[in-house]
């Protein structure tokens, strides 16, 4: 008997080809469905539409892009009968030997959908009924959702299909949880959080080599590549990770930010990138080394020297001068890579945070706190200057992305110390003007958490900080606010805590 195979596809790339070696060399009956007859017709490959494909042959879908009145209505139905079902499965099961359907993006229907309804009007329900029907009876019937197994699926043994019917199950269950999460926003409401995430690759190993990793696609990923070649590991995902966060915050000027054992180790702003780097460099030359450098703008051949200079593990950033990379094919050490996605995009791209614990999944919303002039408030008689200000902005910034508890202390747009992971704020406050020495004279000090003993303004003191930024809100506050008045230092506080733990 003539093997036969169903398909209909949103993503018709490759379609021709593979349809013609499939009716040609091995000589499958086509059934197709909608305007994948139109194109498979007008290439003159041979194919039947579904719809003058009678039941007499076992199909009970008079037409793929009209539910058929004997069958798909019962599955929507209020009460399904199970009998109809097996009958759906006979249909394309015993029927069909290969089943070929691929569905418009989720991603594309959700992103331009105006609420849940609007949504689920573009969901092609049939669609998903035949590949769950298909990959249900594997053993017989080989399912393809994706253009990329088209040729794969041909010689597919029942453990190929096996594979196959898993992609099939995963591609239907994203549909069904990206559903789920639109109509949970449309109701205010989320008491399910599902995840569907596709394996990229293996790692090497995660965080130490007896720890095994993989990397999983999600739903809104930074589009980038490795110029060289070379694979990230785990750590170095992390790594750019943070510094691309970090100079996502600057985007529109010259920000440099290194990061070692996913912690910022220098950040600075410069005129031209050279002395972004220099500056960011400055600040902890030691950490700096194998560390990650993220970059705003395009990596330059004078940026590129003073890198290849030393031992840096991952260089990233918006694009690299040809003459760079050609300096770098030198140094097999170092990993380059480039942002497709903008940087000022790049920071809508996480919109939750997912931490798995041994009591449960934490889910919480990415911090994209931004300062308000409303919260925004110079508390003390002593005024700061224009430039404290911009140097105090700088330093919330940056303090936002470092390890609770954190201080940074700046001046001219770079850091001069990076204090964190402290487990107190005056710990944090101490240890940041240990490492600044002469360099807090009339700098920044910027907390990340409120800062409630006045023995972290008399360490400020003593460090003749010129502006303290913190969040406030102590019952102390007011005596903090008396030893600034006393000493003449100003303090600002922005009402925004900004905890960072892991």
């Amino acid at each position: 008997m003539k093997r036969r195979a169903f398909i209909s596809v949103y993503d018709k790339v490759g379609l021709e080809d593979f349809a013609r070696n499939l009716s040609e060399k091995f000589e499958y009956e086509i059934v197709a469905g909608g305007d994948t007859y139109e194109v498979l017709k007008q290439a003159g490959i041979e194919a039947v539409n579904v719809a003058d494909f009678s039941q007499n042959n076992g199909l009970l879908v008079k037409d793929y892009d009209c539910l058929n009145e004997t069958v798909f209505a019962s599955i929507l139905a209020d009460s399904s009968d199970s009998k109809e079902l097996n009958e759906l499965e006979r249909a394309v099961v015993k029927t069909f030997d290969m089943v070929v359907v691929n569905l418009r993006p989720i991603d594309d229907i959700i992103l331009n959908a105006q609420d849940a309804d609007d949504a689920l009007s573009k969901i092609d329900v049939a669609g998903l009924a035949v590949l769950r029907a298909a990959a249900k009876n594997y053993k017989h019937v080989t399912v393809i959702t994706d253009k990329v197994d088209y040729y794969v699926a041909l010689n597919a043994n029942e453990f190929g299909r096996m594979k196959l019917a898993l992609k099939a199950f995963n591609f239907t269950s994203n549909y069904d949880r990206q559903l789920c999460t639109k109509l949970s926003e449309q109701l205010g409401d989320k008491p399910f959080k599902t995840f569907n995430f596709e394996k990229l690759k293996d790692l090497k190993y995660g965080e130490n080599p007896h720890q095994r990793a993989s990397v999983y696609k999600i739903d809104k990923m930074v589009d980038y590549e490795v110029l060289n070649g070379k694979e990230l590991s785990f750590n170095n995902i992390l790594n750019v990770t943070e510094a691309v966060n970090i100079v996502s915050e600057f985007y529109d000027v010259n920000c440099v930010a290194i990061i070692r054992h996913d912690k910022p180790c220098g950040v600075a702003l410069g005129r031209s990138l050279y002395e972004a780097y220099t500056k960011a460099f400055d600040c902890d030359p030691v950490s700096s080394f194998y560390g990650v450098a993220g970059f705003s703008k395009t990596v330059d051949i004078e940026v590129a020297k003073h890198l290849n200079s030393m031992a840096v593990e991952v260089v990233v950033a918006p694009d690299f001068d040809p003459k760079a990379v050609e300096l770098f094919e030198d140094n097999p050490d170092i990993k380059l890579v480039k942002l497709n996605t903008s940087l000022k995009d790049y920071r809508r791209l996480t919109v939750e945070e997912v931490i798995i614990t041994p009591f449960g999944a934490l889910v919480q919303d990415r911090n994209n706190s931004e300062l308000n002039k409303e919260m925004f408030k110079v508390v003390t008689k002593v005024r700061p200057t224009s430039e404290q200000i911009e140097d105090a902005i700088f330093a919330w910034k940056t303090v936002k992305h470092a390890k609770t508890n954190s201080v940074v202390i700046a001046r001219d747009f770079k850091t001069t110390a990076i204090a964190q992971g402290q487990t107190n704020a005056l710990s944090a406050v101490e240890s940041a003007l240990n490492y600044a020495c002469d360099n807090s004279k009339d700098a920044v000090l910027a907390s990340d958490t409120v800062l409630s003993s006045e023995d972290s303004i008399y360490s400020a003191v003593q460090g003749r900080i010129g502006l303290i930024i913190q969040p406030g809100g102590s019952i102390k506050d007011q005596k903090l606010i008396d030893v600034c008045d006393k000493y003449g230092i100003s303090m600002i506080t922005t009402g925004i805590r900004n905890y960072r733990q892991l």
